[in-house]
């Protein structure tokens, strides 16, 4: 372990003083200002002042956070944290998120099959690889291993997620996206304002708030789309948003909706939209008709208490669907955009 790193684990466990530092580290005063001066240019470190004495404590930003959980779990289960965050290590580490043999590591790292030996075998040691085959040499990444969630966590670039904008008279917008996404929000926003969906958390800032809901993986605008038709709010708002956004892949989403069974809504609904304004090609809807299921089926149950208009009989006859729909509601929202 180097200075730097036994420094960083050092205030991960609890804030220190350079003057503690000097006393009870191996290294000179100068090594560990420097090593401070260089952790504080990164942002990772942050001075303050207690007692008259200047304390050394890790920054509050999500890669600093990360960081030090890199630190404190390698500690914890007898791994140099230094060699973990290495760039060669790291560079094995990325390549084998899926099975890998020790050449193919070797042509697309460049290092030496001596040190993506001795790589392997500390990882292995560790359980964060596992070797699938010992001749020839297989290996795969552990990634349910905690040290391989904190890494992917500390390696991936910032995700967009899937973000909506509601105007109005208390605009928001929402975030749908991953739970290891939704932290890094957490700490590079917490000073705004932030809700987090189905758990009462909300914090009020300067700016438009910000809703989240978690997801496990990723959804595409599709995904949303559908699941956003299951519900009245959906049918009458936000599904309405994201086709005026032209967010919306329609090839994709009449894939996906075959694939979910719901084919028959996703078309209906569309040719409802268009009898009020055009804002969907009528090929497209030509598409889905061609596609449409002949199962019948009840559209947004939800609404079926407050039973039917009339306007309906003649999608449901083309569709296949019993309609529950509130089509002044769905004016309202088309209006809108």
């Amino acid at each position: 372990m180097n200075a730097r790193s036994a420094v960083f684990s050092l205030i991960s466990l609890r804030p220190n003083t350079i003057r503690d530092m000097i006393e009870r580290f191996p290294y000179s005063a100068k090594t560990l200002y420097s090593v401070v001066e260089g952790l504080e240019r990164e942002g990772l470190v942050v001075k303050s002042t207690k007692n008259g004495k200047t304390q050394v404590n890790v920054s509050d930003n999500y890669r600093a956070q990360k960081l030090k959980e890199i630190h404190i779990q390698s500690l914890s289960r007898g791994i140099d944290p230094e060699f973990l965050l290495r760039k060669s290590t790291l560079s094995v580490w990325k390549t084998i998120d899926v099975p890998r043999t020790l050449n193919d590591i070797k042509n697309e790292t460049g290092l030496s099959e001596r040190w993506i030996r001795k790589t392997f075998k500390i990882l292995a040691k560790n359980g964060l690889v596992r070797y699938q085959k010992r001749k020839p040499i297989l290996v795969v990444r552990e990634d349910r291993h905690v040290l391989n969630r904190l890494l992917k966590a500390f390696m991936e670039d910032e995700a967009d997620g899937q973000v909506l904008y509601h105007p109005g008279t208390s605009p928001f917008k929402e975030v749908i996206t991953t739970p290891d996404e939704i932290e890094k929000i957490l700490y590079q926003q917490i000073e705004g304002s932030l809700a987090v969906k189905d758990t009462g958390f909300l914090v009020k800032g300067q700016d438009t708030l910000t809703v989240i809901e978690s997801v496990e993986e990723e959804p595409s605008m599709g995904e949303i789309f559908l699941r956003r038709l299951s519900t009245p709010e959906g049918i009458e708002d936000s599904c309405i948003r994201m086709i005026a956004s032209k967010k919306i892949d329609f090839n994709k989403l009449l894939s996906l909706a075959n694939e979910m069974d719901r084919v028959n809504e996703t078309g209906c609904y569309l040719e409802i939209l268009n009898t009020i304004k055009q804002i969907v090609d009528p090929d497209i809807i030509h598409e889905f008709y061609k596609n449409r299921s002949k199962r019948g089926r009840v559209f947004l149950d939800d609404d079926k208490k407050y039973g039917k208009d009339g306007w309906e009989e003649e999608f449901e006859k083309k569709w296949n669907l019993d309609l529950y729909l509130d089509l002044g509601a769905m004016r309202h929202g088309v209006r809108s955009v």
